[in-house]
């Protein structure tokens, strides 16, 4: 089973803003308001911070803030069935695996979710949606990237996601209504019984690479956190040296000649193959970005989305079979601000991504905020123009 969430992508930004800037309904206007919390939502927790890079970790996560979190989501379900029939509408990047929504409805019964894989077109079919009156998606997704058109436009709906139960220390990287529910990052992947792969691009020049190294032409997020650290110029030259060189080869399929070893380092995000020969790493200057999910200000079943959201981001029972069990093991790795704990018991592909990840942000990596999206979606832009132009 392949339950890929990979939602960093972000070629198709500009496009999805014009589109945006064209758009227009009134199904905003006539959507109900931003849920109120169930009862006293006040906990009085205090997070056990500590900091993992640009994330705040709250180790005391699951004994002091999730009692309050799972009693909403346990109001919110109440609610939730009896909106729109039950009915719970989740577009993303790929669509859910019906082993999923099968782990959902084993605690939700009554809701009914039906989905599409939209990958980067999810923005604009969200936009077309709203704009032709059509129902829409329920749920939003995405990094601070790819949801830049969403959010620049207001799609995303108001909620104070602390009033249920959310610590504000989650809430720092993006707006307030985007609730962090994993990461994602750049990492060389790499076939360790065919080479040894360096610690960063600028390695990647010398002799021994030339022809070893694999990118997607819908990747230039890759550069990204070059660029955040070294600047444009250096990385646009960067892009162009391996390109020239022979180094870096533009590949549609990067997995297959990964694992025979034909060309042994894929500059990717996270490994979504088995094959135990198979490594990933961070390197020098890669990026780490959060991913979100929240209610659509279009949503037809907001309790639905605000309860999904929670769920998939946060329910230590779906956590642990994602951390443990290989049939959900390339869904993305768990938000960092969760308890150690929680990466500890990892297994597998899960294991091998959520090590490479985690020491990635120790190791300093750049990360995605609100403050610097446009200079990563400037730099996203200049990496993809040197790729692929």
């Amino acid at each position: 089973m392949n339950v890929r969430t990979f939602r960093g992508g972000t070629v198709a930004l500009a496009a999805a803003g014009m589109l945006l800037l064209s758009s227009c309904s009134s199904s905003r206007e006539e959507a109900p308001a931003a849920l109120e919390p169930a009862g006293d939502a006040t906990t009085g927790a205090t997070c056990d911070a500590v900091e993992i890079g640009a994330f705040t970790r709250c180790e005391n996560f699951y004994e002091d803030f999730w009692p309050e979190i799972d009693r909403q989501m346990d109001a919110l379900y109440e609610q939730a069935k009896e909106t729109d029939g039950g009915r719970l509408v989740v577009w993303d990047w790929y669509e859910l695996a019906p082993e999923v929504i099968a782990e959902f409805n084993a605690r939700y019964p009554d809701i009914e979710i039906e989905t599409r894989g939209l990958t980067y077109n999810l923005p604009s079919a969200v936009i077309s949606a709203e704009a032709t009156g059509g129902r829409n998606t329920d749920v939003l997704s995405g990094s601070l990237l790819s949801a830049a058109a969403m959010t620049d436009e207001g799609y995303w709906d108001e909620v104070d996601w602390t009033q249920f139960g959310v610590p504000e220390e989650f809430l720092q990287l993006g707006a307030p209504e985007m609730l962090p529910d994993s990461m994602n990052g750049s990492l060389m992947q790499v076939n360790t019984d065919r080479i040894e792969a360096p610690a960063s691009l600028d390695d990647l020049l010398a002799p021994e690479f030339e022809g070893k190294v694999s990118i997607a032409n819908y990747n230039p997020i890759v550069f990204s956190g070059y660029g955040m650290a070294e600047g444009e110029d250096a990385m646009v030259e960067l892009i162009g040296e391996l390109k020239s060189t022979g180094s870096l080869q533009v590949l549609e399929d990067q997995n297959s000649p990964l694992s025979s070893g034909d060309v042994p380092i894929a500059l990717n995000q996270t490994l979504f193959n088995p094959n135990p020969s198979l490594a990933a790493q961070p390197f020098e200057h890669s990026g780490v970005f959060a991913q979100f999910s929240g209610v659509n200000v279009d949503a037809a079943n907001k309790p639905g989305a605000m309860l999904w959201a929670l769920w998939n981001a946060y329910d230590p029972t779906w956590l642990e079979l994602r951390m443990t069990d290989e049939r959900f093991a390339t869904t993305q790795v768990p938000y960092p601000g969760l308890p150690s704990s929680l990466f500890e018991q990892a297994t597998g592909l899960m294991k091998t991504n959520a090590e490479a990840l985690l020491q990635s942000i120790e190791d300093g990596a750049e990360t995605e905020t609100e403050a610097t999206r446009d200079e990563w979606i400037a730099l996203t832009n200049a990496a993809d123009a040197a790729l692929n132009g």
